[in-house]
């Protein structure tokens, strides 16, 4: 018995599909015209395929395209037109668009002059303070021409590097306009949460801590827009302390600015933490402090740099 070619059987394949994803009941799928076959593999195998496929993740989809000759996607539970048109909006606000919306990182200078410098820094890191202090004495004088940008790298061996970091994001969140302000401020009190000075503190108490820290700055710089420290301290710990934690009290606008949520396991900075990290991830950066010029790493600049080889650097780089 001839059999028809391998073209024909992908072909009927696909139709039943098509079939049995457009009838309100899989099982109702009515049954294809008979086909020649290979042996044992007739018009009910093909009518199981179709139903198989049906009932099958909704969430999986078939490309007709390559083989087939076809370059459409259907769903194998698709809707049809009218019922999708019909169906109500969704109420979820969550952003579910993964990158921030604003840069990651701290930057300084005009990014419009199409220069940059790159500094991968953690704010639990010794030499990421060393380096980050020489350039705060460096950057004035370069930054009409180039822009500074400091890149938060939470690493794995300073179990407080989270937090520390955390807090960054929640000033970037509520209080931009101070954001270099504290920054300056994190990077000069540091030692304070060094591994060994913070080693018996729970996650809890250093939320309190670096909450009370934070509303300081901010206040004394002036970017609370009067409120005090106490209503800003709240405000933060609302970023830090997981909805579902002791004291966690999820701010609802960061379903729409973060895409976290008041059920979460974790605290509202949560997505922007995570893209934070995959950003140095891409970048390859391991250690820091790591530096970037134009994209460029730039490996021969050191933590132990003066500010005189800095001004060095930069000034061939400008040249």
């Amino acid at each position: 018995q001839k059999h028809p070619p391998k073209k024909r059987l992908e072909e009927m394949y696909l139709w039943y599909l098509l079939a049995a994803a457009s009838a309100p009941d899989a099982s109702a799928c009515f049954s294809p015209p008979r086909a020649h076959g290979p042996p044992g593999r007739g018009p009910a195998h093909a009518g199981s395929l179709a139903l198989d496929a049906a009932q099958g993740d909704s969430r999986r989809s078939v490309l007709r395209g390559g083989a087939f000759g076809v370059s459409t996607l259907v769903s194998a539970n698709s809707r049809p037109a009218a019922a999708v048109a019909a169906a109500p909006p969704s109420r979820d606000v969550r952003r579910t668009l993964n990158f921030p919306q604003t840069r990651p990182g701290l930057w300084i200078g005009e990014a419009s002059a199409g220069r940059t410098c790159e500094v991968f820094v953690d704010l639990a890191c010794p030499y990421s303070r060393k380096i980050f202090d020489v350039l705060s004495k460096v950057s004035g004088a370069y930054s009409d021409r180039l822009a500074f940008a400091f890149h938060n790298v939470i690493q794995p061996w300073h179990h407080q590097s989270l937090w520390l970091h955390e807090s960054t994001f929640a000033v970037k969140v509520l209080y931009p306009a101070v954001e270099l302000t504290y920054w300056t401020a994190l990077f000069e009190h540091a030692p304070r949460w060094y591994d060994k000075e913070i080693y018996g503190m729970t996650r809890g108490e250093f939320y309190e801590d670096i909450a009370a820290f934070t509303a300081g700055v901010v206040v004394t710089a002036g970017g609370a827009d009067g409120r005090g420290e106490g209503e800003v301290k709240a405000r933060i710990l609302q970023y830090l302390i997981p909805p579902k934690q002791p004291g966690g009290r999820f701010p609802e606008e960061a379903a729409k600015i973060l895409g976290s949520g008041p059920e979460d396991d974790e605290n509202a900075l949560f997505p922007l933490t995570k893209q934070i990290v995959k950003f140095s991830r891409k970048r390859g950066v391991h250690v820091t402090p790591t530096v970037f010029f134009n994209g460029i790493e730039q490996a021969q600049i050191s933590s132990e740099w003066n500010e005189k080889k800095w001004r060095a650097f930069l000034d061939q780089a400008l040249c």
